[in-house]
Order: structure tokens, then C-alpha cells, then sequence
């Protein structure tokens, strides 16, 4: 393992197990925030930003040198969830799913079956009270808006495939492929067959930017994920398969030359973002090992190491810089870059693929 391998881990475990905790000007604003009445966001153990690292560490696992350090370390991340019997809050927890199976899977322990079906019980029941009227799940139910987030392909769609395969459970795997087929037939510009943030259906009004760059993300990581475990007899299995490709060409024709993505994929001249780089050559290297991706290495080879090239060069004392910054919403970009753990765990998973 190179010495920018061990640099990243070490930051990625360590981002993981402490990522929830607030430092004292949080708190003094919860605090603030409460006495004014107004909402404060819940401690959340499984959140999007530690699931994408939970989720590089796991499905990297017989890569690591250290497999003993990277498996206590995901032990701990899930059993301090699990001990603290945290609900599920929100679409985002259903990311850490696929560790989750996978660590399942690795220990036979039940705590972790019974901490998926928690996740996919929380799913069902947006599913059954929540869903619009094509069956898409909300990204946040309570909002009461219907508006149906691209993110949530990346977030849910591979771990209701995996939950759906593993246990036999076909509502699942419907789920999944229902998700998908929505965001594609709604979601979608036809000119660039590039995402928008997201849609709502009732209205048939799409929202946010074309071609958002972790937005292409989510959308390729989602369908890599759900195909990864999708048998290829699938009656959908092919086409989304032809999808997946057809996305991955739109978005490879704004790959810059040094092998980066801007923050939108066409701003051409706006700044490189190395989440949106490393969550499309994430989703691109996943597609390569499944063969999903038709001429898999002769067609992308060189423009994933071009992509990793690029993310080496952000990495500093195991962060990955330019990384722009949490998106607030449907139009709502800041154009504030650093290093996140959205570049982090994806950053991860590419670098030690191509290192």
C-alpha cells in the first residue's frame, strides 16, 4: 500500500467514526436555533458523506494490506448506530446499506441483517405513504413537495437491488428498477442526456441545473450499483445496462483534458470539482468490473487514469481538495471548494484501483 494509500484510509476511518460528531460553535448554534423554535438537524451515525467512505472501505476489502484495522473499523461505525438504536432519518441513511450487506455477508452477524431490514422497512414505508404517483420515493417526505432528487439513485437504488437479491425479495428489486426508469423518463434533458438535479412528476417540472457533475455521479452510481447486483436476466437488465453507457459517453465529452469534471459538467470554463470526478470514474471502474461498459478498458482506460492522475494531485495529508461544497438544494450550489468526505470515499475507491 503507497504512502498516499495509507494517508487516505487513515483520514477516511477516522472521518468516518468522528464525521457526526459537532465541534462547540455547532452546538452553540443548535443551541440558538432551538431557542428560537426553529429545526436542528438530529446526530445522524449513517449519513451520505460517511456512507460513500463506509462503502469504498467494504467493497474494497480484499484490496487492503490491513483488512483486520478496515473491518474493526467498520464494526465500529455500524455498532454505534446499532447500540444506539438510531432511527433511520432520512433517504441519505440508505447509502451505508451495501457496507452494511457486505459486512453482513463477510461476519454472518444478525445485528447487521437487522440493521438492512431496518433500512429497507424505513424505504418500504415512503414506498406505501409517501410515493408520488408513479411510485417514486420523495428525497424528504416531510416536506410534503413530491420532489423526486437524482441523489436518491446513488443513495438507495444499490442497496434495495442488494437486499432484493440477497433475501429473495422481489418489492425490492421493484423498487430499485422503478426509481431508476422514473428518473430517466423525467428527470432526464434529451438534448445531452445529462441528468437535471431532479423532477416533480404532478407538475412535470424538472428543476435544478443540467448536468450538475455529482449529480451525474449519483445517477452512474446508482445504476452500476443496482446492475452490479441485477442478474442479467433481468427483464430490465439490458437496457439500463445500454443507459448506463449512453450517460457515461454525455458525460465523457466534458471530461477535461487533465481528466477532471467541473462542478457542471458544461461550465467548460467554471472550476473542477474532484467529487464529481471521483464519483462518475467510480461508477465508470464499477461498469468496467461488471461489464457493464461494452469495450470496458480500450474505451475508458485512459480517461480513468487521466481522472485519477487528477485526483492524486488533490490529495493532501489524506484529504481530497478541491471538492466543492454541500448543495443546499434544487439550484442552491455554493461555489465553495475544500476537501469533503463526498470526494474522500469515492476519492478513495478510484486511487486504490489505479494506484
Amino acid at each position: 500500500m503507497t504512502e498516499r494509500m495509507k494517508r487516505l484510509q487513515a483520514e477516511a476511518i477516522y472521518v468516518m467514526l468522528h464525521y457526526h460528531e459537532k465541534t462547540g460553535k455547532q452546538k452553540v448554534k443548535d443551541l440558538l436555533k432551538k431557542a428560537a423554535g426553529r429545526y436542528v438537524s438530529p446526530k445522524d451515525y449513517i449519513s451520505w458523506p460517511t456512507g460513500l467512505i463506509a462503502n469504498a472501505l467494504m467493497e474494497n476489502y480484499e484490496r487492503w494490506e490491513n483488512k483486520d484495522e478496515v473491518l474493526s473499523a467498520l464494526e465500529a461505525y455500524f455498532d454505534f448506530w446499532i447500540k444506539n438504536a438510531e432511527p433511520i432519518y432520512c433517504i441519505d441513511d440508505a447509502l451505508c446499506g451495501t457496507a452494511l450487506l457486505a459486512l453482513y455477508k463477510l461476519t454472518g452477524a444478525e445485528k447487521y441483517r437487522a440493521g438492512a431490514d431496518k433500512i429497507a422497512a424505513y424505504l418500504y414505508k415512503i414506498a406505501d405513504e409517501d410515493a408520488d404517483e408513479k411510485g417514486s420515493l420523495p428525497y424528504r417526505p416531510s416536506q410534503k413537495n413530491n420532489h423526486i432528487y437524482v441523489d436518491g439513485i446513488g443513495m438507495m437504488c444499490p442497496f434495495l437491488c442488494e437486499y432484493g437479491v440477497t433475501f429473495g425479495d422481489d418489492k425490492a428489486i421493484l423498487l430499485c428498477i422503478k426509481q431508476i426508469k422514473n428518473m430517466l423518463e423525467y428527470g432526464m434533458d434529451e438534448d445531452s442526456f445529462l441528468p437535471y438535479h431532479g423532477y416533480m412528476y404532478e407538475s412535470k417540472v424538472k428543476y435544478g441545473i443540467i448536468g450538475w457533475g455529482r449529480a451525474v455521479g449519483w445517477l452512474l452510481m446508482g445504476i452500476a450499483g443496482s446492475l452490479h447486483f441485477l442478474p442479467k436476466e433481468h427483464l430490465d437488465y439490458i437496457s439500463l445496462k445500454e443507459v448506463f453507457q449512453r450517460i457515461a459517453d454525455s458525460a465523457y465529452y466534458y471530461q477535461k483534458a487533465n481528466g477532471a469534471f467541473a462542478w457542471q459538467l458544461e461550465a467548460q470554463e467554471g472550476p473542477q470539482d474532484s467529487s464529481a470526478t471521483a464519483m462518475i470514474t467510480s461508477a465508470i471502474l464499477k461498469g468496467i468490473q461488471t461489464g457493464i461498459i461494452n469495450g470496458s478498458e480500450n474505451a475508458y482506460g485512459k480517461k480513468v487514469r487521466a481522472s485519477a492522475e487528477f485526483l492524486a494531485g488533490c490529495e493532501k495529508d489524506g484529504k481530497i481538495f478541491a471538492c466543492s461544497g454541500e448543495c443546499k438544494g434544487f439550484s442552491e450550489y455554493p461555489q465553495i471548494y475544500g476537501a469533503y468526505p463526498w470526494s474522500l470515499g469515492p476519492g478513495l475507491d478510484v486511487l486504490l484501483q489505479k494506484e
